[in-house]
């Protein structure tokens, strides 16, 4: 996910202004683009894509955390 200029991975939540090392890849799931940080590639790769959250489900996450 993507929130202004910041990266947000679609599995872990991890965004881009936390680790300035962190990369991601661009991806499509059900037809919304999604982040995914390398580190979380693996479970993609040799898991399934059920495990990427999709943007909405990664909002929710962020305003449950800020409350």
């Amino acid at each position: 996910m993507k929130s202004g200029d910041i990266y947000i991975c679609n599995i872990c939540s991890l965004k881009s202004s936390d680790d300035e090392n962190a990369v991601f890849i661009k991806a499509h799931k059900n037809g919304e683009t999604v982040h995914i940080c390398t580190s979380c590639m693996p479970s993609v790769i040799h898991g399934s894509g059920m495990v990427v959250k999709s943007n909405s489900e990664i909002e929710e996450e962020l305003q449950d955390a800020a409350n």
